[in-house]
């Protein structure tokens, strides 16, 4: 892979993981502040704080959680995990790993279809399309996709060293 690929990658994986997400961040809490502000200090109520607060939770969560699975910083449980070795452990986030990527590659279709369809329908209060609302969850499978195969290839290259460091078979 060239530089000039790598480096256009890695720019966009840090602006969808960390910069879109935090930006996201600071603006619902800008209008989450403004909502508290105007209903107690003011008496007066802004309609379009909720309905943007509402869509920059949903912005944080998605690209954030692009974050999250890149760095594996997600929720796992691995009580049973860590009483697995080397060779356990790689099987069992192979097998976990296609499960999910099986899972989210099915749901690719339907969740495009829906946001396509929801194009038409706008928020009530800023008119934003709702396909605008919605779009980040397939940045969120597409980026989870890619993470987990690296994790997948990650995990066969463990298999396949732990059988060349024993030939006779693998413990």
């Amino acid at each position: 892979m060239s530089k000039k690929l790598a480096s256009a990658i890695h720019i966009m994986e840090t602006a969808i993981g960390i910069y879109v997400p935090v930006t996201a961040f600071l603006f619902m809490f800008i209008a989450f502040c403004l909502q508290i502000f105007s209903r107690y200090f003011l008496n007066h109520q802004f309609e379009w704080t909720y309905e943007y607060t509402v869509i920059g939770f949903i912005w944080t969560v998605a690209f954030g959680a692009c974050a999250a699975s890149k760095r594996r910083e997600h929720v796992s449980f691995s009580l049973i995990y860590d009483r697995f070795g080397q060779q356990g452990q790689a099987i069992i986030k192979l097998v976990g790993n296609t499960i999910i990527i099986i899972a989210f590659c099915i749901m690719i279709y339907p969740a495009f279809d829906f946001i396509r369809f929801m194009g038409i329908k706008t928020t009530p209060v800023l008119k934003i399309p709702i396909s605008y609302v919605y779009a980040p969850f397939l940045a969120f499978l597409t980026f989870s996709i890619l993470y987990l195969i690296k994790d997948c290839l990650i995990a066969i290259q463990t298999l396949l060293s732990l059988k060349q460091n024993n030939p006779g078979g693998l413990q």
